[in-house]
C-alpha cells in the first residue's frame, strides 16, 4: 500500500540538492495516530481542566466563541487552501506548484486580514452573534487577532497535507496541542475572564506550532521555483475556481451544521442569555470525549485525499475505491469501541473528576457519542466525492443535512431543550451519512454489506454498556476472520498498516 515517493519536476529543473520526499500512507497513517494519541489525551485533559477552571456559563461561552472562531477561519479564505490537497500534485507533476501556491496563499491572506479587520470594528455585532449578549467586547477583540494565527496555521496544514508530509503536520498539531493546554490553563488560573484566556491562548498554540512548517518550507523553498512552462492565471481559475467555490460554499454549510444546534440553544431557547449559555457549557462537557473522535477523523480525512488524489491522477480508480471502503470501515469499527470503552469510564469522569458539575452532559453523552462517530465517518466518505472534483453533490448533501438539523431544532428546542438539540443533531448527522454513502455509491464507490453493517454499528452506544459490548465484539471477529465486512483486497491494503502498527508497539 506504500505510495512511492514522489520526487518534484521543480527540484530537478533546478538541479537543488534537497528535494521533497512524500511519506508513504501506511507510514503517515501509523505516524500520525501514534503521535496523534498522545496529542488527543493531552487534548482530552485539557479539555477536563477547562471545565473545572470554568462556570458552566464560562465553558458555554468559550464552546460558543470556539465554534465561532472554527467556523470563520474557512469563510475568509473561500475555500481556497482546501484545494491543495486536490491539486498539488497535478501541478506539481507540471513545474508550476510555486505559482499555484503563492496565488493562493495571497488571496487567502488579503481576505483573512479584511474579515479580522471588520470584527475589530465592529465587536459588538459579532459579539451578540455569538453570544446573545453585546457587552463581550474583549473576548471578541482577542478572536478577530486569532482569527490570523488560526488561518496561518491551517493554511500551512493544508499545504503540507497535500505535499503528503504526515509527519510534520502530526508534529504541529502536537506543539499545537501541549501549549494550547500549557498556556490555556495557566492563564485561567490567573486570569478571571476565561474566555479571553482561552482564546488568547488558542492564538499562541497557532503561532508556535507553525515554526515547524515555516522551517520545512524555507528548506525546500527550492521546489517552489517553477519550470519553464508559465502557469497561465485564467487556466489555473478556470480549473480550481469551480472546485473552489463548492468547497466554500460546502465548508461554510459544514460548519454551520456542525455549530447550528449550539446556536439555536442560545438564541432559540425561551430560557435567558445566562440560562442558555449554561446549557451550551453542560452539552460542550457532554462533547469533550467525542470530539476527540472527530478531530482524529479530520487528520485522516486530510491524510487520504491527497493519497487519493496521487492515486486518481496516475489513473489508479480502483485503489482510490479500496482506499476509501477500508478506511470508511475501519473507523466505523474502531471509533464505536472507543466510544464503548468512553462510557464505562464516564461515571469516574463526570461523578469523581468534575464533582458531578455537569449532569447534563453526562446524560446526553451516548448520544453525542453516537452521532459524532457518524460524522467523522462522513468526514472520511466525502473525500471520495472531492477526489471526483463532484463539489457540488458535496454541497449539496450539506444544505440538506443543514436545512434538517434547523428545521428539527426549532421544533424540538423550545420544548426539551438541551435534549432536543441532541436529539435533532442526532438525526441530521445520520441523514448526512446515508447520502454521502448513497452518492458515493452511484459515483462508482459501491458500498458492500460490510459497509452497512459498520456504519450501523455506533447505534449500539445507545445500549447498556454491558449489553453493547456483544454485537461490538462479533462484528469485530466478523471483520478480520471472514470476508463479510473486509474482503480480500481490503485486507491486502490494510496488512501494512497493521504491521507497522505491531512493529511500533513491540519497539515501545
Amino acid at each position: 500500500m506504500a505510495t512511492a515517493p514522489a520526487k518534484s519536476i521543480t527540484s530537478q529543473q533546478t538541479n537543488s540538492s534537497v528535494e521533497i520526499v512524500s511519506d508513504s500512507l501506511a507510514m503517515g497513517i501509523v505516524f500520525a495516530l501514534a503521535l496523534t494519541v498522545v496529542g488527543r489525551i493531552i487534548g482530552f485533559f485539557r479539555g477536563i481542566l477547562f471545565c473545572r477552571l470554568m462556570t458552566d456559563q464560562q465553558l458555554g461561552q468559550w464552546s460558543l466563541l470556539w465554534s465561532f472562531l472554527m467556523m470563520l477561519a474557512p469563510f475568509a479564505v473561500l475555500g481556497l487552501p482546501g484545494c491543495f490537497g486536490r491539486f498539488v500534485e497535478h501541478y506539481r507533476q507540471r513545474g508550476q506548484m510555486g505559482a499555484f501556491v503563492k496565488r493562493i496563499a495571497w488571496i487567502s491572506g488579503a481576505m483573512t486580514l479584511t474579515l479580522s479587520a471588520s470584527i475589530l470594528l465592529f465587536p459588538n455585532a459579532y459579539s451578540w452573534m455569538a453570544f446573545r449578549e453585546t457587552d463581550h467586547i474583549t473576548a471578541i477583540r482577542f478572536l478577530g487577532l486569532a482569527l490570523i494565527l488560526v488561518s496561518v496555521m491551517n493554511f500551512l496544514i493544508s499545504l503540507l497535507e497535500s505535499l503528503r508530509q504526515v509527519r510534520v503536520v502530526t508534529i504541529m498539531r502536537f506543539i499545537f496541542g501541549i501549549t494550547f493546554a500549557a498556556v490555556g490553563c495557566s492563564m485561567l488560573v490567573v486570569w478571571e475572564d476565561g474566555t479571553s484566556a482561552a482564546t488568547i491562548s488558542c492564538a499562541i498554540g497557532c503561532a508556535v506550532s507553525s515554526v515547524p512548517a515555516i522551517w520545512f518550507l524555507w528548506k525546500y523553498r527550492a521546489e517552489f521555483t517553477d519550470g519553464a512552462e508559465r502557469l497561465e492565471r485564467r487556466v489555473m481559475w478556470r480549473r480550481i475556481a469551480p472546485f473552489a467555490i463548492w468547497l466554500w460554499w460546502s465548508n461554510l454549510f459544514n460548519n454551520l451544521f456542525e455549530v447550528s444546534d449550539r446556536y439555536m440553544l442560545i438564541h432559540w431557547s425561551p430560557e435567558t442569555a445566562d440560562v442558555a449559555q449554561s446549557y451550551v457549557g453542560q452539552y460542550h462537557s457532554g462533547r469533550v470525549v467525542p470530539l476527540l473522535l472527530v478531530s482524529v477523523a479530520t487528520m485522516l480525512a486530510g491524510i487520504l485525499m491527497p493519497y487519493m488524489s496521487a492515486a486518481w491522477e496516475e489513473g489508479k480508480t480502483a485503489k482510490v475505491r479500496t482506499q476509501l471502503t477500508w478506511a470508511i470501515k475501519l473507523v466505523a469499527l474502531t471509533f464505536t469501541a472507543g466510544g464503548l470503552c468512553m462510557i464505562f469510564a464516564a461515571p469516574l469522569l463526570f461523578d469523581w473528576v468534575l464533582q458531578g458539575r455537569y449532569a447534563g452532559g453526562f446524560a446526553v453523552l451516548p448520544l453525542t457519542l453516537t452521532y459524532c462517530t457518524w460524522y467523522s465517518i462522513f468526514l472520511i466518505a466525502q473525500d471520495y466525492l472531492w477526489v471526483r472534483e463532484k463539489g457540488k453533490q458535496a454541497f449539496v448533501i450539506v444544505a440538506i443535512a443543514l436545512m434538517a438539523n434547523i428545521l428539527l431544532n426549532l421544533a424540538l428546542i423550545p420544548r426539551y431543550e438541551l435534549w432536543g438539540a441532541v436529539v435533532a443533531t442526532s438525526i441530521a448527522n445520520a441523514l448526512n451519512l446515508v447520502l454521502v454513502l448513497g452518492l458515493n455509491h452511484r459515483a462508482g464507490c459501491r458500498n458492500d454489506v460490510g459497509t452497512w453493517v459498520c456504519v450501523s454499528l455506533p447505534l449500539v452506544l445507545l445500549l447498556p454498556p454491558l449489553l453493547a459490548i456483544v454485537p461490538v465484539a462479533l462484528v469485530a471477529i466478523t471483520a478480520f476472520q471472514t470476508n463479510l465486512v473486509f474482503n480480500e483486497n481490503e485486507k491486502k491494503q490494510l496488512a501494512p498498516i497493521i504491521a507497522k502498527a505491531v512493529q511500533r508497539m513491540r519497539r515501545g
